[in-house]
């Protein structure tokens, strides 16, 4: 099978690993923005260009003559590369450019959910003026301000966390509105936030475990939100601070949204779909949606998935998802990206290093390579999110003290990392949290 996948980033690293396991069978072609080693090393052929593209790609693909392609990242689905190439006979596993716009475009998404989903959201309101954003603050309370547009998971600000005013949350929000024209305020919600992803054909969804991003820069979630620092999931694929009933409520939700966009746009959604919630007292409420695996979310679950993902992918880029096919590992997963020193504040210049890559592999774990290039003798950094170390057991904390232990050891002075990501305290004052949280007890 000939296997096309579109992107060079992490996520698209974890992709390749899953696609590529039977490699007596299945050929993968790429089209990345940068040469990803991970990807390189385990891709037929890798073409660079821009990931806007659109017709570099439906070129490259149609030359190589792929059965399917994969796209990862959101920048080629928001430019239409889905409907292109499916314009050009050549399945394609993602939502068409009008579908995109679920992530692309938040107010498209709390629209979409008001008027043809009719619940999951906090009160949200877009506005225009620092006058408008000022009084839905003082009707709403603490709030969100978000920028309507995508923003790699870096442009949110929230009051009680990065504004510690109304004054200064209302300048926020009309700085956005200065640049942007408009702007969303949503009610700030008290919590823990969760992620449920699944593979979507046609109507029909079938999730992966739940996971939980660490967003913020630094460990104790501070500093400025980034991409996303790491991920954990459980054994039992899900969380010990949300329930039977939260989980059923948030997969409801996503058909629902599935069947609203389809009904939106006339167009059948074959992808994925990434619900990011946040499980407070009223319950699970959703905070965005992804139309395309998130990262690093998505290296936990291509890692644990132990299905045939080309036939699986074909399947569900044609129309059709078997459930049977639908596996994964019953073990726990923990991801730890390494970054530059000043990710995410500033893109520092390139910086040259050195890792044993045998040492990690010896020690059971592997190596997500992300934004970074192999130089003759080492690595250099990209700028954004270099390399991700993941590892597999029993329960998060052990795999995540595991991880601290070899890090300790063979991490490059020139990175760092956030150690707290699955440590088993972390987890123990989620749960003790949501617990004060349920009982009424607001923090």
């Amino acid at each position: 099978m000939k296997i096309g996948l579109i992107g060079s980033g992490g996520r698209e690293n974890a992709l390749a690993a899953a696609l590529t396991r039977n490699q007596d069978r299945d050929a993968l072609f790429v089209f990345g923005s940068s040469l990803n080693p991970g990807i390189q090393k385990i891709a037929r052929d890798v073409k660079l260009g821009s990931m806007k593209d659109v017709n570099g790609m439906v070129a490259y693909f149609s030359a190589v003559g792929v059965d399917f392609v994969v796209v990862g990242p959101e920048g080629p689905l928001t430019s239409g590369a889905v409907d292109a190439l499916r314009a050009h006979g050549i399945p394609a596993l993602g939502p068409t450019q009008s579908q995109s716009r679920l992530e692309g475009d938040k107010g498209f998404m709390r629209q979409l959910l008001r008027d043809r989903v009719g619940w999951g959201s906090p009160a949200w309101k877009v506005v225009t003026t620092a006058d408008e954003a000022r009084k839905f603050i003082e009707e709403t309370g603490e709030v969100a301000v978000k920028p309507l547009g995508l923003t790699g998971g870096k442009g949110v600000r929230v009051m009680g966390v990065h504004l510690n005013s109304i004054d200064e949350a209302v300048e926020d929000a009309a700085s956005l509105i200065r640049k942007d024209g408009s702007v969303l305020l949503e009610e700030r919600l008290v919590g823990e936030e969760f992620s449920r992803m699944a593979f979507v054909a046609d109507g029909k969804l079938a999730p992966m475990p739940v996971a939980q991003d660490f967003k913020y820069a630094f460990d104790g979630d501070q500093g400025h939100m980034t991409g996303g620092m790491g991920a954990y999931t459980m054994a039992n694929g899900s969380m010990p601070f949300i329930t039977e009933d939260d989980l059923a409520q948030a997969d409801r939700l996503m058909i629902d949204v599935v069947a609203a966009l389809e009904k939106e746009t006339g167009q059948p959604y074959r992808g994925f779909l990434y619900g990011q919630f946040m499980v407070s007292a009223k319950g699970p409420r959703v905070i965005e949606f992804n139309v395309r695996l998130g990262d690093p979310e998505g290296i936990n679950e291509m890692t644990l998935f132990n299905g045939d993902a080309p036939v699986l992918f074909a399947g569900i880029a044609a129309g059709k998802i078997d459930p049977a096919q639908v596996s994964f590992e019953s073990k726990a997963s923990v991801v730890k990206y390494l970054v530059p020193a000043d990710y995410p504040d500033n893109k520092p210049d390139p910086v040259d290093f050195n890792l044993d890559e045998k040492k990690i592999a010896e020690a059971g774990f592997s190596i997500i390579y992300a934004s970074v290039q192999r130089t003759a003798h080492g690595f250099q950094t990209l700028g954004s999110r270099t390399m991700a170390i993941v590892g597999l057991g029993a329960n998060p904390g052990a795999v995540s003290a595991r991880i601290e232990n070899l890090l300790a050891g063979c991490q490059p002075s020139e990175l760092r990392h956030r150690k707290d990501v699955g440590d088993e305290l972390i987890l123990q004052q989620k749960v003790e949290r949501m617990a004060a949280i349920r009982g009424g007890k607001r923090e």
